[in-house]
């Protein structure tokens, strides 16, 4: 399967609502770990969502991100200034 395939099939997979909390947790986890190691290969931060994610869409997943990790706004502007001078 190309990247492009595995990007549209991940597209369809976004309108659907009969998904388990399981497969959701597996498919952004797999996300992240492919967000981070194309980051590390370009030695950057990448952009990483499509314009047409909403700031509201952004911010839910940037939320129960922090709160998954158990992190709290403080140690998460920590990190955020480190990505902006990566590169």
């Amino acid at each position: 399967m190309s990247p492009s395939d595995a990007a549209a099939q991940l597209e369809q997979l976004a309108d659907r609502t009969d998904l388990s909390p399981e497969d959701v947790c597996a498919i952004v986890s797999a996300a992240t770990r492919l967000y981070a190691n194309a980051s590390s290969q370009a030695g950057r931060e990448l952009p990483p969502l499509s314009p047409d994610v909403s700031t509201t869409d952004a911010l839910t997943l940037s939320c129960a991100l922090l709160r998954s990790q158990d992190l709290t706004p403080f140690e998460m502007a920590m990190w955020f200034g480190r990505g902006g001078q990566q590169g």
